[in-house]
């Protein structure tokens, strides 16, 4: 059995670590949370909707406005789950990247370029 280059190794370390930071980080930012406290039904919401008053009108914008206050920081709130899951691997294979691109590797050894065939102009 041949032993593995380093390069070789290194890549597959930070997938290995890549793998598992993202099934974790799903883990912990979907399932395990509580779906009412990111919907309108929220008691942060609920809260807020009890405190409007005046007209249907005023009432009806007043609730419009917090609902939409609310879908807009569960907006901003999801979309920083999904940087939190998908940044640190982006980043850990930016860094192998760089750091393999001057290693040597093992099979450098091997290889032999294919000669360039020529084309004829006419």
């Amino acid at each position: 059995m041949s032993e593995i280059d380093k390069p070789t190794a290194l890549k597959w370390a930070g997938t290995a670590a890549s793998i598992l930071w993202i099934v974790f980080s799903i883990y912990t930012a979907f399932f395990d949370v509580d779906p009412d406290q990111y919907g309108f039904k929220s008691p942060e919401v609920e809260a807020r909707m009890q405190s409007c008053g005046g007209t249907y009108k005023q009432r009806y914008e007043c609730k419009e406005q917090a609902i939409l206050a609310k879908h807009r920081k569960s907006f901003l709130l999801w979309m920083e789950k999904v940087f939190v899951i998908i940044g640190p691997p982006i980043v850990l294979a930016f860094l192998i990247r760089r750091a393999t691109r001057d290693m040597p590797s093992d099979n450098q050894d091997d290889y032999t370029p294919r000669p360039l065939k020529k084309r004829r102009s006419k």
